[in-house]
């Protein structure tokens, strides 16, 4: 059983045996198309649609193109599995994203082999996108309900776009390249996918790397609260042994923050958005922090910014505050997000798990969170999304490699996820990255680590160099 490293204080699939024929009428199959971006890439992009069906138990009623890139390796003769890369979000537009190139972190993987992006279903390129033009009508309270009478008036069932259906589409595109084998990455949202293709299409893939593990049997409704205030208290216990972050911040931050919530939950501060009037309420510093404290880098300001929060200078705050209200995007495919979110966490989460959760923070945010939880299971009830299974929530167990890497201080994810996880992976690995968050394939430890994983499954990973990373430098002036 390999070891498992930890440094720093989501049913079987049963193979039919059919003739030569019927195989082919059912293989998918990959039709090659202009590519619906402009990639700013120097090497060979190919492009195109798998049409696969919108509910596999019906597998005639209705069909879904999915859209695919395929960036094709550097290397003249390059290894024969590619890597196909699993989206977060969930609502991330894959191809648009990746418009520029694909970065140095896939750039990496791109040189020995071919890289696969796609847009899941109801997202970006694919057809159709679910995207709800309604929702952009402040005035519409009904715009969920709206907005799904739409689509199914089009036939399409909107309880067919869920992390099953994602891990169902990539094993199809993988079968419609012709590849034998293929490596697998997902973070985040994208982790879950990972996990699902390996628990429910483990045929033919040869290594998954995940990132910001979000598993299928994890209770993420019920964790955000809770590891979103254990970051904090992190992010103040390292402020408490960085002496001049001490003495410049000497409170305890979820303490402060505390006071800053009840205090702007009482007395929203008006602040203006773009061109449109709005408040700042003490559930949006929640909400802000959380998304802040997805980037390590962040962390030096944290103390400074809960300080001048504590002091009510907003003026501080202020460049900060647009990512708490962003600008509606008529793009966006939030049905897709309520689709595939409502059944992966809103819907698993029961009240009695969800107070329970509460009663480890402090009593100044339960309104906050509990209003927010009833918003969006309100919200999941008016999309009708699919009512979760036991069979969603079952973890991965399989005897493929797998190499997990999350952040220490990671505010959607957990040493708990880990370990739990892990119990079923015969061949799995596990570190979480000292002082790090969501985004840990930023520093060159992790990308180390996970190319070289990828390169050679069969080796276990050296993960020595995490023992060099060091802890943030805050800012106090």
């Amino acid at each position: 059983m390999p070891r498992r490293f930890t440094l720093f204080a989501l049913i079987g699939l049963f193979v039919l045996v059919l003739p030569a024929a019927a195989q082919n009428e059912t293989l998918p199959v990959f039709e090659t198309t202009a590519c619906p971006v402009s990639f700013a890439y120097s090497g060979d992009v190919e492009c195109g649609i798998v049409t696969v069906p919108q509910d596999r138990a019906n597998r005639e009623e209705r069909t879904l193109k999915i859209a695919v890139a395929v960036f094709k390796a550097r290397n003249s003769n390059p290894a024969p599995d590619p890597l196909i890369f699993l989206d977060g979000g969930p609502g991330a537009r894959t191809l648009d994203s990746f418009a520029g190139g694909l970065g140095g972190f896939l750039s990496k993987f791109n040189n020995e082999r071919d890289v696969i992006l796609f847009d899941y279903r109801g997202i970006g390129h694919s057809e159709p996108a679910l995207t709800c033009p309604e929702s952009l009508d402040a005035a519409n309270k009904n715009w969920e309900s709206d907005c799904r009478e739409r689509f199914v008036a089009q036939g399409v069932d909107v309880t067919d776009f869920t992390t099953r259906d994602n891990a169902a589409d990539a094993a199809d595109i993988i079968r419609a390249l012709g590849y034998a084998h293929y490596n697998i990455w997902g973070g985040s949202y994208g982790s879950s996918v990972a996990l699902t293709l390996l628990r429910d299409h483990p045929e033919n893939i040869r290594a998954a790397i995940i990132t910001a593990m979000q598993p299928p049997h994890g209770d993420l409704q019920a964790s955000i609260p809770v590891y979103l205030h254990r970051t904090i208290d992190a992010v103040s216990a390292l402020c408490q042994a960085d002496a001049a972050c001490a003495a410049a911040f000497p409170s305890d931050l979820n303490d402060e923050l505390a006071v800053i919530v009840e205090r702007l939950d009482a007395t929203p501060l008006p602040v203006t958005v773009g061109k449109v009037d709005t408040e700042l309420t003490g559930f949006n510093i929640l909400a802000g922090m959380g998304q802040l404290l997805k980037d390590e880098k962040n962390i030096p300001i944290i103390p400074g910014l809960i300080a001048a929060l504590y002091a009510e200078q907003y003026d501080v705050v202020m460049p900060y505050v647009a990512a708490l209200s962003p600008q509606p995007d008529p793009l966006n495919p939030i049905g897709a997000y309520l689709s595939m979110r409502c059944t992966d966490s809103i819907l698993v989460t029961t009240s009695e798990s969800f107070d329970a959760a509460l009663q480890t923070i402090n009593p100044v945010f339960h309104d906050g969170y509990l209003t927010e939880n009833q918003r969006e299971i309100t919200q999941c009830q008016a999309w009708e999304a699919r009512v979760p299974t036991e069979a969603d929530q079952q973890p991965a167990v399989t005897d493929t490699p797998v190499l997990i890497i999350s952040g220490a201080l990671d505010p959607y994810s957990s040493q708990e996820w880990m370990d739990s996880t892990l119990e079923h992976l015969a061949n799995g690995y596990g570190f979480m990255l000292p002082y790090h968050m969501h985004y840990v394939t930023q520093h060159p430890c992790a990308s180390k680590l996970l190319v070289g994983f990828i390169d050679d499954p069969t080796v276990e990973p050296d993960a020595s160099c995490m023992a060099e990373i060091k802890p943030p430098a805050f800012r106090t002036g």
